[in-house]
């Protein structure tokens, strides 16, 4: 099971950001090291409202919504000269790199957001196929249903 963390930076004695409402992915890097790998996301959020907290899992939160998950990965391969989104099926024991980013509300008058989310993708962070080369393109969704622009990791080799 990954584990996701939730770093904000948020401070009240400085001059007030001001940023959009909707969110913005800052940075992202996919580091690996043998059978794990962890993602880490930069992300600003100009109304202060990323993050699900443990009891929304109703409404448009439910378990079988599609905005269940707030942190969305998705995983490609370099197939026959171009990436290729492999779509996972639950159905079939695959698990999709799907997570739910906590909600740290921001105090204060400036709600705005800015901060670092980890995704530890454990065990293994690729799955096991004829191909050898991997990436990740990443997106975020707010308690708005606003979705961020969608980066991508730069490649990497499966061990």
């Amino acid at each position: 099971m990954a584990m996701v963390a939730l770093f904000l930076v948020n401070s009240g004695c400085e001059t007030p950001v001001s940023l959009p409402p909707e969110p913005h992915l800052t940075s992202i890097e996919l580091l690996t090291n043998g059978e794990s790998g962890t993602l880490i996301i930069g992300f600003e959020d100009g109304d202060g409202n990323f993050g699900l907290e443990q009891s929304d899992t109703t409404g448009v939160f439910c378990p079988s919504c599609p905005n269940h998950h707030n942190v969305f990965c998705n995983y490609q391969e370099w197939r026959n000269g171009e990436w290729t989104l492999v779509e996972l099926d639950p159905e079939l024991g695959q698990v999709p790199f799907f997570y739910r980013a906590p909600l740290i509300a921001p105090t204060g008058q400036n709600k705005a957001q800015r901060g670092t989310i980890t995704v530890d993708l454990e065990p293994r962070y690729y799955l096991s196929s004829a191909w050898d080369t991997l990436r990740f393109s990443v997106f975020i969704v707010d308690r708005d249903l606003q979705s961020s622009d969608t980066l991508i990791t730069a490649s990497v080799t499966k061990p």
